[in-house]
């Protein structure tokens, strides 16, 4: 899923799963469909969105505390979730959808069992969540918190059994790779660091990109992954060797988030302004055979917050305005 950095280097909501991309001037009315709105109390403001791969849920974190799950495309409010006293700073599913993280800007990390909506472990991450991500199989979950180095937690026993980054620096973003063999992480050092997706064991680092990175995913087969961020440009690399193979045309902006579709032919990316985060700025759909853009979208007065590529290969971005969240797909 699609996530974006707020201001210059940091996560607009967090980190992940969810996503945040801000549109400034952004998709066109002949590129989107409005498919759903979903009505959200005024004081509840929405700051992250996460959709299924499946597309049957949609949850949104909310400025009141809460955490509301909605069925999709019906709309119907399935459960809502209480953080309690923490603001949330992200929320992401589990690759099947049976699972919803929420982070707290105080570092909890609370996971549900859905549809159930029974409380499956709470983990204490020591800091504001800036990205997560949950293993294929269930049985891990990878933290981002501000600042320190990124965590590897076992779900089943909840501890960390494994800390990322190097000790003087922290993660923007981390993730799985569909087979679940592999762990990335894009590190304030700049270095992309690719694990075994089971131990946490280091197995090889990107160390030739200059800028922070601030969006990862893996390719559809799991053999590459796409980093992009401060430097502008999206580089794919060899997950065993962690050697750039190719790079896509360098943009005007920031690369803030990004989604890999499932047939391994397009990646999304969400892009923003360094020099004021609600500046216009695209995302883009790119073919990742050719590294050529296939749309630019782009439409005046337009904020997305949530998105990415479903299992059937459609493209879902939700936008929010006072009192509602609204769901399109990009034709």
């Amino acid at each position: 899923m699609l996530i974006l950095a707020d201001g210059l280097y940091r996560n607009c909501v967090v980190r992940a799963l969810v996503v945040c991309l801000a549109l400034a001037p952004l998709l066109s009315a002949q590129n989107l469909q409005l498919l759903k709105t979903l009505t959200v109390p005024p004081e509840a403001a929405v700051g992250s969105v996460a959709i299924t791969q499946k597309g049957d849920l949609v949850a949104a974190g909310c400025q009141d505390g809460r955490v509301r799950l909605w069925a999709f495309p019906s709309g119907e409010l399935r459960q809502s979730f209480d953080l309690q006293d923490q603001k949330i700073s992200g929320v992401w599913f589990s690759p099947d959808g049976t699972l919803l993280a929420v982070g707290g800007n105080r570092g909890t990390v609370r996971i549900w069992t859905l549809p159930s909506g029974k409380l499956k472990a709470e983990l204490k991450a020591g800091a504001d969540v800036k990205a997560l991500a949950i293993s294929p199989d269930h049985t891990l979950v990878a933290v981002a918190p501000a600042e320190i180095p990124a965590q590897l937690w076992d779900l089943d026993v909840g501890r960390i059994t494994a800390d990322l980054t190097p000790k003087f620096a922290g993660s923007s973003a981390v993730a799985f790779s569909p087979d679940g063999q592999w762990l990335a992480s894009a590190d304030e050092d700049t270095v992309i660091r690719f694990y075994d997706g089971h131990t946490g064991a280091s197995r090889a680092s990107a160390q030739d990109i200059l800028l922070e990175s601030f969006a990862i995913v893996f390719s559809a087969d799991s053999k590459s992954l796409y980093a992009g961020g401060a430097d502008k440009i999206i580089s794919m690399i060899d997950v065993a060797t962690g050697k750039i193979s190719r790079s896509f045309p360098q943009q005007q902006f920031v690369v803030g988030g990004m989604d890999a579709s499932r047939d391994g032919r397009s990646l999304v990316a969400a892009y923003f302004d360094a020099n004021g985060f609600t500046n216009p700025a695209p995302v883009l759909l790119w073919d990742t055979g050719s590294s050529s853009i296939r749309k630019t979208m782009q439409q005046s007065g337009f904020r997305a917050i949530g998105g990415g590529f479903l299992a059937d290969g459609r493209l879902l971005l939700a936008n929010t305005g006072e009192g509602k969240l609204q769901i399109w797909q990009v034709r």
